[in-house]
């Protein structure tokens, strides 16, 4: 997830502290853009420009704290913009408040239906609430704003990934890479087209719907931590000794200690990845290992994506 792009304008013909600000950003030297935008705000409280590229700095140099209350002071100082509302919403992601981020990005796109940055913060979101569907929709209109976004282009790759819609994934991994093979996320797309081939290589043996089955596992135990991990596992090994249907993805289970409806195989997924925590030593009945051992590195590229935007 990313905000949107500094923005400062030239406001005369000489050298202004805006514009030596600007020369600093355009070499990424943000300490020194913010001792200047810092300078300029004790002359000119209300300088809508320096308050919006000061909040952007703030959350890159890691105090969003302080990128919120200087936002804030942009909007009421008349800069009511799209883009502000964005950088405001990327700020509180930084506080890990996700959803007033959410609404700020909403307010975004009240004010610019077209706005690339607030449409792919919002589907960067609705992909970390793993509501892929919703997060392909809004990438996808960012793209069609910004088509050589990097960060766009491999949100969309994940989200497809995660759907288990290879092919698609392929196609936005590859397109990542073609976009700027030196971005950060291209290393982990190289990464992940490689596990896309190999899932492809062993199709006829390896069950991928398990694949992802055991990475949800790995998210929900991650999540709800050894004792909760226990009460599941031990009721789907309970109601697997009255037998699980693993071939009919049609049949559904319920459980009383995790909400939702399972497939046979769903269940038997989470109990396997359950079980190599609690007891890996236990035969659960049947073979994920391979499976297993792909979502565990599939969750770990994960992850180092999920770090590379932070």
């Amino acid at each position: 997830m990313e905000g949107n792009n500094f923005n400062i304008f030239c406001k005369s013909g000489k050298m202004t502290k805006l514009d030596k600000a600007n020369e600093h950003l355009k070499r990424k030297e943000l300490q020194e853009a913010r001792e200047i935008l810092e300078e300029l705000l004790q002359e000119e409280p209300d300088n809508g420009d320096a308050l919006y590229n000061l909040g952007m700095i703030y959350t890159e140099l890691g105090d969003p704290e302080k990128a919120v209350k200087t936002l804030q002071r942009c909007i009421e100082s008349g800069q009511d913009t799209a883009n502000v509302y964005v950088a405001l919403g990327y700020a509180y992601t930084k506080l890990g408040n996700q959803n007033k981020a959410k609404e700020l990005f909403l307010s975004a796109l009240e004010l610019d239906p077209s706005n690339p940055y607030a449409l792919r913060n919002l589907g960067a979101l609705y992909g970390k609430e793993a509501h892929y569907e919703s997060a392909i929709r809004h990438l996808e209109q960012s793209l069609t704003f910004n088509p050589s976004d990097v960060n766009t282009v491999y949100g969309l790759g994940m989200c497809y990934f995660n759907l288990g819609n290879l092919a698609n994934a392929d196609r936005y991994l590859r397109k990542t890479i073609e976009i700027d093979e030196l971005s950060p996320v291209s290393q982990t797309a190289k990464d992940l087209l490689s596990e896309i081939a190999a899932i492809n290589l062993k199709a006829e043996g390896f069950r991928t719907d398990a694949m992802f089955y055991c990475i949800h596992a790995i998210g929900l135990f991650d999540t709800v931590g050894p004792e909760e991990t226990k009460k599941i596992v031990f009721e789907i090994a309970h109601k697997g000794q009255k037998g699980l249907d693993i071939n009919d993805p049609t049949k559904k289970y319920t459980l009383g200690s995790l909400e939702g409806a399972f497939t046979g195989l769903q269940l038997v997924s989470y109990m396997y990845v359950g079980f190599k925590r609690i007891g890996p030593q236990m035969d659960v009945g049947i073979d994920l290992s391979e499976e297993y051992e792909m979502a565990l590195n599939l969750t770990k590229l994960k992850r180092l994506h999920e770090h590379s935007l932070n």
